[in-house]
């Protein structure tokens, strides 16, 4: 915690990061310099949780069966994607990403996102929803290249890509097993 920038503390954003630094704050080791009052007074109701966050204590409930929202896969390219061949390959190369993850988790989604980032770091996200669940790579990669196809393609230079599904049916292991909607046995 001690060599953490500060910027990568949860809870602290770039103003927060920003402030912290103008005050000689660069570290965890840095925070855990100040007092817990010196904290709260800078940084209000934020100053008790930096402060004990610093030290490794958290208090939180973790949350590790939560339920997953989406699930997808992104690329950043070392140089900029200028042709719908590029770009439709690479969309193939994280397509495939995507269904190994979706079926290690049996899950399938109804709605499909694509998320563009250009040249000059501007963003997009178009996305389209089925009426039933997909997982399959075809689905996939057909629908994110129609999305990029329709977001307008010429004259761009493209920097990032990702695909994701969301909006997810109940898992397949779970939907056949039960699809008499019944009661689960506990023996």
């Amino acid at each position: 915690m001690e060599k953490l920038p500060v910027e990568k503390f949860h809870g602290v954003g770039k103003v927060t990061a920003g402030k912290m630094k103008s005050m000689g704050l660069h570290t965890g080791a840095d925070l855990k310099k100040l007092t817990e009052n010196e904290l709260v007074n800078h940084f209000g109701k934020s100053g008790h949780f930096f402060y004990k966050i610093v030290r490794g204590i958290d208090n939180r409930t973790v949350q590790a069966d939560r339920e997953t929202k989406s699930l997808g896969a992104e690329d950043t390219f070392s140089y900029d994607l200028t042709t719908a061949e590029e770009m439709n390959e690479e969309l193939d190369k994280i397509a495939l990403l995507v269904c190994e993850r979706l079926k290690k988790y049996a899950l399938k989604g109804r709605t499909v996102t694509l998320k563009v980032k250009y040249y000059d770091f501007k963003q997009i996200t178009r996305n389209h929803s089925f009426p039933y669940p997909v997982g399959d790579l075809e689905t996939i990669a057909e629908t994110a290249k129609q999305l990029l196809l329709k977001s307008g393609i010429e004259d761009v230079k493209v920097r990032l890509l990702g695909i994701s599904l969301s909006n997810f049916g109940e898992p397949e292991q779970k939907s056949k097993k039960h699809k008499d909607g019944g009661q689960l046995k506990l023996f």
